[in-house]
């Protein structure tokens, strides 16, 4: 079978070159079949993935980002100057980093809001271009058995709490250290949809409607959640639709035939 084709292949690849030094146009509607029968007869191995693998890096981001580690209460008073020279003599660095990704996904902030999806965080790649711990990890526990470089969580939790009122929420330590950072660099993304996914819900446990809705009760439905959308909506060109209808029927010149106005909405 396998060989039969090569031949028809060769004879079809023969025609053509002779077409081509006599300046003629040869149309071979059969060389397609041609090919989907080598297709067929020697088919190329197609890789299947195994569905079990997960990636071990983002699964172990993923369990790290649910943990809430426990408060921290006082810290080490010093002065930037003088903890970026201590962690230097110390010789901290990339070796001592426990993960190179993190996952931001605390549920510390989803408690109060959910809008967006979590931040892929590369922590060796930042560590090895700051060269310099301390500007993330300004402070240190008090406790001396706590790590030098202990995770943002520790110390900024939820916002505006009465027992310390100075220090900033997890959500606000997050933006003013990444996103001012990023300005002041020139580098990296500096707005939402920069470091995440805009986070949609699932409308299944959303909507209310019935078996066979009319399209105005769908409409009514989305509208229940997405007011200032339908608001915004009656603005556009979409809806207003004003100008010339070359293309309607004895409506060619008239500007103000639309949505708004005469014509009917039928989706």
């Amino acid at each position: 079978m396998t060989r039969m084709i090569r031949r028809l292949s060769g004879g079809i690849a023969i025609l053509t070159v002779f077409a081509a030094i006599g300046g003629l146009t040869v149309f071979l509607p059969g060389s397609l079949l041609i090919h989907e029968a080598i297709a067929a007869a020697d088919p190329a191995p197609v890789h299947q993935p195994d569905p079990a693998w997960v990636a071990p890096d983002q699964e172990k981001a993923k369990k790290r980002a649910q943990e809430i580690v426990p408060f921290v209460e006082a810290v080490m008073e010093e002065c930037e100057l003088c903890r970026q020279m201590r962690l230097r003599e110390m010789g901290l660095g990339i070796k001592d980093s426990a993960s190179a990704y993190y996952l931001l996904d605390s549920p510390i902030i989803k408690k109060s809001e959910d809008l967006y999806g979590p931040v892929r965080f590369k922590h060796n790649k930042h560590a090895a271009q700051l060269k310099d711990c301390a500007l993330c990890h300004h402070y240190r526990p008090l406790d001396e058995n706590a790590k030098e470089t202990t995770r943002c969580s520790a110390c900024h939790q939820e916002a505006f709490r009465p027992d310390h009122p100075e220090r900033i929420g997890l959500k606000a330590a997050f933006h003013q250290q990444c996103a001012g950072c990023h300005q002041e660099m020139k580098q990296g993304p500096t707005d939402c949809l920069g470091c995440h996914n805009k986070n949609v819900p699932d409308h299944k446990e959303l909507v209310m409607l019935s078996g066979k809705p009319q399209p105005t009760e769908v409409t009514r439905e989305c509208l229940r959640c997405h007011k200032a959308a339908g608001e915004d909506m009656l603005k556009t060109a979409h809806w207003l639709w004003k100008g010339p209808s070359p293309h309607t029927l004895n409506r060619s010149k008239h500007v103000e035939h639309g949505k708004a106005t005469s014509a009917v909405n039928n989706f």
